[in-house]
């Protein structure tokens, strides 16, 4: 046997391991379909009108995957990764859609017109199947771990964001309003008063306003009572009594 014999050989026996593989997950991927077709008819109307869309969306997503198997164009280029894959996808959809069956027996007749293997039969080494599939398995399930690691990571950079959004917009809220005692307040305090009573009466709001310098609200906090006030006058802010007549004797 010539080197070549030795080489298609074993490119035939990878063949029909990988078709082999691909109709055992797509027999699998089968079964999750049948099960979700089952979910939907028993969960309420809006959950269940969910799951349909998301089946129907997957549905399409197969059809644009086996519509090149139609040609003989795509098939006079096409790996046998590409011929297990559409396979894998063919055998997943054929029970629940018209075209993925269509699609399943076009595979069948070029598989076996082409390279002489019967898709449903291919005589491939069960052992090698067996090892063949567990890689497979193993690395739908990394992807999948991969998938979900980004959604949560895109999850958490949309909450991260939406913090910084709502701390930007606390601090234009607190930079809006100027300090109380400032030029900035006085000039918009004047732009407010203007056209509002004489110009003398408002210079005059403006003189108070500026030496007074206190908001409002502090100055309120920070007035002593009327009471005190009133002793510490009559104490003469010392203590003691005072006579009328001056200092006293």
């Amino acid at each position: 046997m010539s080197e070549a014999d030795g080489m298609d050989d074993a490119v035939d026996g990878a063949m029909r391991t990988g078709l082999m593989v691909a109709a055992r997950v797509g027999e699998q991927l089968a079964r999750m379909r049948e099960e979700e077709q089952r979910t939907i008819a028993t969960v309420e109307e809006h959950r269940a009108r969910e799951l349909q869309e998301r089946f129907d969306a997957q549905r399409a997503t197969a059809r644009a995957q086996l519509a090149p198997v139609s040609r003989d164009d795509w098939w006079d280029k096409a790996t046998p990764a590409m011929i297990e894959r559409v396979h894998e996808t063919a055998t997943a959809w054929k029970p629940f859609d018209p075209v993925a069956a269509q699609a399943a027996g076009k595979i069948s007749d070029q598989v076996q017109s082409r390279y002489g293997i019967d898709v449903n039969n291919t005589g491939a080494d069960e052992a090698s199947v067996s090892a063949a599939l567990a890689r497979a398995q193993q690395a739908r399930s990394e992807a999948e771990s991969e998938r979900t690691k980004r959604a949560a990571a895109r999850a958490d950079k949309v909450v991260a964001g939406a913090a910084v959004a709502a701390a930007n917009r606390q601090d234009r809220a607190g930079k809006s309003e100027p300090a109380w005692d400032t030029a900035e307040r006085r000039q918009q305090l004047a732009e407010s008063l203007g056209g509002r009573g004489d110009r003398e009466a408002v210079i005059s709001r403006l003189l108070a306003d500026k030496h007074q310098g206190t908001h409002p609200s502090a100055a309120v906090a920070q007035k002593p009572s009327l009471a005190r006030t009133s002793r510490t006058a009559e104490l003469g802010g010392k203590g003691r009594p005072m006579e009328r007549g001056g200092l006293e004797r």
